[in-house]
C-alpha cells in the first residue's frame, strides 16, 4: 500500500527528515492560531458596534496604519483577515501530516496576511514569519533528499566502488 505523504516512485519521508517538516509546520500555525484566535472576538465586537477590542491595553486590529489612511475596522475586514489566517493554518497542518502542498499553502497564507499584519500594525506577525520561512526552506530541503527514490540515489556497490547490476531473468 502506497503512502499518501509521496508522490508514485518516492520513498516516505520518515525520521529526522519528517520531523523536520512538522517542526516547520508547528511554526506555521502559531501566528495564525495566535491572531486567527483574536480576531473572532474582534468580529463579535465590531459586529455589536461596540468597537474594537483591548489586549493587555492594546488595541486589536485597529489603531493601526489601515484607520491612519482611512480605511476602517469593519467586519468584511476582519473576516478577510481570518481567512488569510485559516489559509496559512491549513498550510500548517499540511505539514503537520507531512503533505508537501503544504510548502506552497504556508507562503501563500503568508502573502494573504501580510497586508493586514502591516494594517493592523501586527510586528510580531513579520518576526514569526522571518522565522518560519528559513524553517520552511530547510524543511523543503529536507523533504526533497529524504523522498527521493532509493533506488536512484543509493545503488549498492562492490567493494570496488563499482555499482552492482542485479541479473534480470
Amino acid at each position: 500500500m502506497r503512502r499518501v505523504t509521496t508522490r508514485r516512485g518516492r520513498a516516505p519521508v520518515t525520521g529526522p527528515a519528517a520531523w523536520f517538516v512538522r517542526f516547520a509546520g508547528v511554526n506555521s500555525i502559531v501566528c495564525p492560531l495566535g491572531f486567527g484566535g483574536f480576531t473572532i472576538p474582534a468580529i463579535v465586537s465590531v459586529a455589536q458596534g461596540h468597537g474594537i477590542l483591548y489586549t493587555f491595553g492594546s488595541p486589536t486590529y485597529g489603531n493601526g496604519p489601515f484607520e491612519r489612511i482611512g480605511v476602517p475596522t469593519t467586519v468584511p475586514l476582519l473576516l478577510a483577515f481570518l481567512a488569510a489566517c485559516l489559509v496559512q493554518l491549513a498550510g500548517g497542518l499540511l505539514l503537520i501530516w507531512l503533505r508537501p502542498s503544504g510548502f506552497v499553502v504556508v507562503p501563500l497564507g503568508m502573502l494573504l496576511s501580510a497586508p493586514f499584519w502591516w494594517g493592523f500594525d501586527l510586528p510580531l506577525a513579520w518576526l514569526n514569519a522571518a522565522l518560519v520561512l528559513p524553517f520552511l526552506a530547510a524543511a523543503w530541503a529536507a523533504y526533497r533528499k529524504a523522498s527521493r527514490n532509493p533506488g536512484e540515489s543509493r545503488a549498492p556497490s562492490g567493494p570496488s566502488g563499482r555499482v552492482l547490476r542485479r541479473n534480470r531473468r
